[in-house]
């Protein structure tokens, strides 16, 4: 009888990437994944430990999964699990430096073999561990993870400490994993890592290691589009962007980590930027990718953040014009410096700069929307709800729907759409097949 394991993954990419790595090891031990909890005979609860609502959530997971299998084996794992080793409520505790060492511990504690010789296999240690091809997918596109781990110790972020220092993975094991995913028939591909610029580094070798990285991934037969998890402004150097531009696969949308638009507020986050090196950075990617669409991540309510302050980061996020703002609240931090920093903001000050910022961004969105009425744009299909009908991505990461008479419209699909029109955040228009897609 195969064992049916049920994940549930909370936080970013890498996060869904690692559930889809684990998935893979214990397929290949004879484990089924199911999409139904209550029926499981494993439970892995994937924590994250980004905020301290994220921490929160995390156990109260735990605790859930707990209810809804109570004869599973409750397995948590993560960057929450990284700091709370003994967490409550899981049978099984692993974090981010020794998670493959989840594989043999549960083949242990379900008596199929035991653990001491196979828990060599699985370190980690202070190296990337190679899963091999890891199968994940958000819908067309496949997700490949390159680089784990961060140097940087801002001032408000656990990260370092969850996720350790930068380790990055072998160049021949992405390439790999990428033609294999190619000849599945995946041509988007979205590369992340904790902190992408970095890889490589712990080598010896500087942002322009991701940029030749890039250019052998283009190289691939089936890769038709590259795009890019967060970069990091500072690692936006020029050859960096000289490299990126003369990539022709590499997606114009760029997400860059800003935090905050005021120079004070950057300079308290241990920010290895300020807004004037921010603004270079966008010109120059402006210049090399016309049409680029730019998104980035800010915090509101910062300790010692004054009024002042909060302006001057709407009216930066507004000089940029950014696509989308992924806006939160400061979250203070247990282990992080800002977490005792003096002149912590009122949650009701945090609340309301929140929602100011986030409707400066949804104004923009529908600004950039606009924007693209009349343009021509190449779209990756996703979905075809009904037969003439189809839902992408553009290459500068807006959604699509439109209509198109071919009849070998399906999902993975290259369009090029003439825009028509622009609903909030959703343009339309009419498809015709790209050759040769």
């Amino acid at each position: 009888m195969a064992y049916k394991v049920f994940f549930l993954t909370l936080g970013c990419k890498v996060n869904s990437y690692e559930s889809a790595a684990i998935a893979k090891l214990l397929s290949g031990e004879g484990f089924e994944e199911t999409q139904d909890p209550s029926q499981c005979d494993v439970y892995v609860v994937n924590t994250c430990a980004v905020t301290a609502e994220a921490d929160r959530k995390s156990r109260q997971m735990i605790r859930k999964a707990r209810r809804v299998a109570p004869s599973a084996i409750v397995v948590a794992m993560g960057c929450h699990t990284e700091m709370c080793k003994d967490e409550e409520g899981a049978d099984i505790t692993v974090g981010t430096s020794d998670r493959p060492k989840l594989v043999p511990l549960l083949l242990e504690r379900l008596q199929i073999r035991s653990a001491e010789k196979e828990n060599d296999l699985y370190d980690a240690g202070g190296r990337f561990f190679e899963y091999g091809a890891v199968l994940l997918q958000e819908g067309t596109r496949a997700v490949v993870k390159i680089e784990d781990g961060c140097n940087n110790f801002c001032t408000y972020c656990i990260i370092p400490y969850s996720r350790g220092r930068v380790r990055s993975r072998s160049r021949e094991a992405v390439l790999e994993e990428i033609r294999d995913l190619a000849g599945k028939g995946y041509s988007e591909f979205v590369i992340t890592g904790i902190h992408l610029c970095s890889y490589e580094k712990e080598l010896g070798h500087g942002p322009s290691a991701l940029g030749e990285l890039l250019s052998e991934v283009a190289g691939i037969d089936g890769v038709e589009r590259i795009r890019l998890g967060s970069l990091e402004p500072y690692s936006m150097t020029d050859e960096l962007i000289g490299m990126l531009r003369d990539n022709g696969k590499i997606c114009p949308h760029f997400h860059l980590s800003l935090q905050s638009g005021s120079d004070s507020v950057l300079k308290r986050m241990n920010r290895k930027y300020d807004t004037e090196l921010f603004r270079e950075v966008v010109r120059k990617l402006r210049s090399a990718f016309p049409t680029a669409s730019f998104t980035t991540d800010m915090i509101c309510g910062f300790p010692g953040e004054t009024e002042e302050e909060h302006k001057e980061s709407c009216a930066f996020a507004k000089e940029i014009g950014f696509t989308h703002i992924h806006v939160f609240p400061f979250s203070p931090r247990e282990g992080t410096k800002a977490f005792s920093m003096p002149d912590q903001v009122d949650p009701s000050v945090k609340n309301r700069r929140t929602a100011e910022l986030r409707e400066i961004s949804d104004v923009m969105e529908a600004e950039r929307a606009r924007e693209m009425v009349g343009a021509e744009v190449e779209v990756l299909v996703e979905k075809v709800p009904e037969p003439g009908l189809f839902e992408g991505y553009c290459r500068e990461y807006i959604r699509v729907l439109g209509t198109c008479d071919s009849d070998c419209l399906k999902p993975g699909i290259l369009l090029s759409c003439r825009v028509g029109s622009a609903d909030g955040f959703t343009l339309r228009g009419k498809g015709f097949p790209v050759t040769g897609s």
